[in-house]
C-alpha cells in the first residue's frame, strides 16, 4: 500500500495536468526571456542611432562654423 511518503530513488508519476501547468509556465518564462532579450537588443540598438544623429550633428555645426569664417 502506498504510505504516502517518498523513498529514496522512488519516482512516483506525475499527474497529467501538473505536468501541462508546469509546461505551460516554462513556456510562458521562455517567452518572458526572450522578450526581455529582444528589448534589451532594441534598447540597444536606439541608443546607437542616437550616438550616430549626434555625431552627426556635431559634425554639420563644426562644417558650418568652418564655412562661416
Amino acid at each position: 500500500a502506498w504510505s504516502g511518503k517518498k523513498r529514496k530513488g522512488e519516482t512516483r508519476m506525475k499527474h497529467a495536468e501538473n505536468l501541462f501547468a508546469q509546461a505551460v509556465n516554462q513556456l510562458i518564462e521562455i517567452g518572458e526571456k526572450a522578450r526581455k532579450e529582444r528589448e534589451t537588443r532594441e534598447r540597444k540598438a536606439a541608443d546607437r542611432e542616437a550616438i550616430r544623429v549626434k555625431r552627426k550633428e556635431k559634425r554639420a555645426r563644426a562644417k558650418q562654423l568652418t564655412f562661416n569664417l
